[in-house]
C-alpha cells in the first residue's frame, strides 16, 4: 500500500514538474514575479516584497502635564466649625448702655467674640470675599489663639488667595492644637501640592486618610500627589517609577481617566503591551472621548498585528476628530492589513483630502491600489508621494512593484535602486531589484542585490530561489546547486522547483 502511494506521489510530482519546465522555457523571467522572488507557481513568505509596504504614522510621545488643585470649596470650610446662635453661651455679647449704646433710644452696638468673627468670616468666604474673610478669621484667632477651627479657615482662605506658604503655616498651627483632626492635614497636603512640594504633601495626606478614610478631598489630593510624581518620573524617562506612581494614584482615585491613560503610556514605553492595552481600555471606559488613549491603543494593536481591533479603535478616534488626517491614514493602514482594501482606499483618500501634502497617505493609497491589482491607478498617488517626500523609501518600493506588474522593467529597476539608496538594509528592496534586473535578462547584475538580500535575511526563501535561478541563467550551475541546498530546509516546494529548473527533472524521491 505504501509503495502504491509513493508511486502515485512521484507520478504527480513529475506531472507538475513537466508543467513547470514548459513554463520556464519562456525566458526573460515570465516565470518570475515580484512575489517575494518566487516563481509564479510558488507562494513566497515575503508578503512585503510582493505587495509593498504601508506606512503607519505613530502617535507622538508627548510629555505628561501635572495637575493643579482648584480653590477650596465652601463645603470643606463649613465642616471646620458649626454655626451657633446668640444667647446661651454668650457667643455674641450685647454691651448695653455705656460706650456700647447708640444715641437716645438707639440700638446697642453688637460686639463679636471669636466664634462670631469666625461665623462672619464664613459669610464673607461664601461670597468669595476672601480678603475680608481673612480679616474676620484672623480677628477670631487674635481673640482666641487656641482656636484650631479658625486657624484651619485662615489656612483655607490663604489657599484661595494663592498665598500657599501662609496657608502651610496656619494649617500647621491647627494641627498642633488638634493633632487628631483630619481636615488640617488634608489642607496642609493640598497647600504643599500648590507649592509643587509633592514629597512633603504625602505625609499629611496619608495622615488625613488614616484619621478619616472617607475623606474624599484628602484621597483626591493624595491621588494627585502620586499623579504628579508619575508625571515627573515619566518626563525623566523613568518609566518603571512612573508606572508605580500612577498605580498609587489610582489606588486613591480608581475612576481617574488621566492616570489610567498615563499608566498606559508608561507601560507602552516599557513595551509591556498587554498591561498598556488594559490601562488604555480603562481610560476609554472612564472617558469615552479620550482620543489620546484610543490612538495609542490602536498603535499597540497595530504593533501586535491585531489589525481589526486597531481599525475599530481608529473609527472611534475619527468619531471625535473627523478632521484628523493621521487617524484616517492609520485606520486605512489597519484596514489594509486586514485585507479590507476598498475601505482602506476610502480612508486614505479622506486623509489626503484633509491633508493634501501627506506623503505617507499618498504612498499608502498606491500601496492599496497595488494590492487590488490596479497598478495603473497606483502610479499617480505614488508619484505624488515621491514628489512631496523624495526620501520616503516605501513610496519608491511601492511604485517599483507597480512598474514591475506593468512590465515597465527599466522604471522598476530605477525605483528599486532609489529605494536601496534610501534604505540599503531592506531585504525586500534588494530582492525586488534583483527580480527587476532578471526581468530585463541581466542575470549577472541581478546576482549582487540578491546576494545582499540573503545576507540581510538568511532565511529569505524567495531570494534564495531567485539567486539560484540567476546563477543558473548566468552559467554558474555550481552556485545554483548551492542555493538549492540552502533552500531545501527553508521551503521544500521552492527547492524542488529550483532543482527542476537546474536538472530538468524532478528531485530523487529518496532524498532526505
Amino acid at each position: 500500500m505504501t509503495t502504491q502511494f509513493s508511486l502515485c506521489s512521484r507520478i504527480t510530482t513529475s506531472i507538475l514538474m513537466l508543467a513547470l519546465i514548459c513554463l520556464s522555457n519562456a525566458r526573460a523571467l515570465n516565470a518570475q514575479d515580484i512575489s517575494g522572488g518566487a516563481g509564479v507557481l510558488l507562494v513566497s513568505a515575503d508578503v512585503e516584497a510582493r505587495l509593498g509596504k504601508g506606512i503607519f504614522t505613530s502617535p507622538q510621545n508627548v510629555a505628561h502635564a501635572p495637575k493643579r488643585l482648584e480653590k477650596k470649596t465652601v463645603a470643606r470650610v463649613r465642616s471646620a466649625h458649626t454655626r451657633q446662635t446668640t444667647g446661651g453661651g454668650g457667643q455674641e455679647a450685647n454691651n448695653g448702655g455705656g460706650s456700647g449704646s447708640g444715641g437716645l433710644g438707639g440700638a446697642p452696638r453688637r460686639v463679636l467674640d471669636a466664634e462670631g468673627y469666625n461665623r462672619q468670616g464664613d459669610d464673607l468666604f461664601d461670597k468669595g470675599q476672601y480678603d475680608k474673610a481673612l480679616e474676620s478669621y484672623q480677628q477670631a484667632v487674635k481673640l482666641k489663639p487656641a482656636y484650631p477651627e479658625a486657624l484651619l479657615n485662615v489656612g483655607q482662605t490663604f489657599f484661595n488667595l494663592g498665598k500657599y506658604d501662609e496657608a502651610v503655616a496656619a494649617e500647621k498651627q491647627a494641627i498642633a492644637l488638634k493633632p487628631d483632626w483630619a481636615e488640617p492635614y488634608a489642607a496642609l497636603g493640598s497647600a504643599y501640592l500648590k507649592l509643587e512640594k509633592v514629597s512633603e504633601a504625602l505625609e499629611p495626606l496619608h495622615k488625613a486618610i488614616a484619621l478619616d478614610p472617607k475623606d474624599t478631598d484628602a484621597r483626591n489630593s493624595l491621588s494627585l500627589a502620586y499623579y504628579d510624581q508619575g508625571v515627573a518620573a515619566y518626563n525623566a524617562n523613568k518609566y518603571e517609577d512612573a508606572t508605580a506612581a500612577y498605580k498609587q494614584a489610582l489606588t486613591y482615585k480608581p475612576e481617574y481617566a488621566e492616570a489610567q491613560n498615563n499608566l498606559g503610556d508608561s507601560y507602552r514605553r516599557l513595551e509591556k503591551y498587554p498591561e498598556a492595552i488594559e490601562a488604555y481600555k480603562q481610560a476609554v471606559r472612564l472617558k469615552p472621548d479620550s482620543v489620546d488613549a484610543l490612538s495609542h491603543l490602536s498603535a499597540i494593536y497595530d504593533k501586535l498585528g491585531r489589525y481589526p481591533e486597531a481599525a475599530d479603535s481608529y473609527k472611534k478616534v475619527i468619531r471625535f476628530k473627523q478632521d484628523d488626517a493621521e487617524a484616517n491614514n492609520n485606520m486605512g493602514y489597519a484596514l489594509g492589513k486586514s485585507k479590507r482594501w476598498t475601505e482602506a482606499i476610502e480612508a486614505f483618500k479622506r486623509a489626503i483630502q484633509l491633508k493634501p501634502d501627506y506623503a505617507e497617505a499618498q504612498s499608502n493609497l498606491g500601496w492599496a491600489y497595488n494590492n487590488i491589482g490596479n497598478y495603473n491607478a497606483a502610479l499617480d498617488p505614488l508619484n505624488a508621494a515621491i514628489k512631496l517626500k523624495p526620501e520616503l523609501p516605501e513610496a519608491h518600493l511601492n511604485i517599483g512593484i507597480a512598474y514591475t506588474h506593468l512590465k515597465q522593467n527599466d522604471q522598476a529597476v530605477t525605483a528599486f535602486q532609489e529605494t536601496i539608496k534610501l534604505k540599503p538594509d531592506w531585504p525586500a528592496a534588494q530582492n525586488n531589484l534583483g527580480v527587476a534586473l532578471m526581468n530585463l535578462g541581466k542575470w549577472k547584475q541581478a546576482i549582487s542585490p540578491l546576494k545582499e538580500a540573503v545576507r540581510l535575511k538568511p532565511d529569505y526563501q524567495g531570494a534564495h530561489y531567485n539567486l539560484g535561478l540567476a546563477f543558473l541563467e548566468a552559467g554558474d550551475k555550481k552556485s545554483a546547486v548551492q542555493e538549492y541546498n540552502i533552500l531545501r530546509p527553508l521551503n521544500l516546494n521552492n527547492a524542488n522547483a529550483l532543482y527542476f529548473r537546474i536538472y530538468r527533472k524532478p528531485p530523487p524521491s529518496n532524498q532526505p
